[in-house]
């Protein structure tokens, strides 16, 4: 009688895990748009949100393409409860057009594009370096990707 009610309750489960799931992109999402969107100024954003909620020692990628004389703004932005951010830009051929590490762990890149060409940041958080393994709890957090122009 038992064995009944296992699948109800997986599936309710899974209701409510897909639900809070929604529901901490979204406020990924607006905590993108109303604390790192003025940030880019005196760029303009150019209307593209990258939001996702990550943990330390996880690895994300987003993809770009940018135009020849363009002036750029990429801005790496996340809250307060994660580690310094870790981004490397890279062209199409793997050449390191940027790593931010080697930049003091800055945040934003401003740059000017000497050929329209597709570009990937691979964003990183890393995990911290702890002596207990016991005492290690996962910190998640929010990552935003914006890009600006300037006119």
């Amino acid at each position: 009688m038992r064995q009944k009610y296992i699948p109800a309750l997986a599936i309710a489960f899974l209701f409510v895990m897909a639900f809070s799931s929604l529901d901490a992109r979204a406020q990924c999402k607006a905590f993108v748009k109303s604390t790192c969107l003025p940030q880019l100024a005196p760029y303009i954003h150019d209307g593209s949100y990258q939001a996702v909620m990550m943990s330390e020692g996880e690895e994300a990628e987003v993809y770009k393409t940018i135009f020849a004389g363009q002036q750029y703004r990429l801005f790496v932005c996340t809250d307060n409860s994660l580690p310094n951010v870790e981004f490397v830009v890279s062209d199409i051929h793997r050449n390191i057009l940027f790593d931010n590490r080697k930049n003091g762990n800055v945040k934003m890149w401003d740059f000017k594009a000497d050929a329209s060409q597709q570009i990937k940041i691979t964003i990183r958080i890393p995990k911290p370096k702890k002596q207990d393994a016991s005492e290690q709890e996962v910190v998640f957090g929010c990552v935003g990707v914006l890009f600006g122009l300037l006119e």
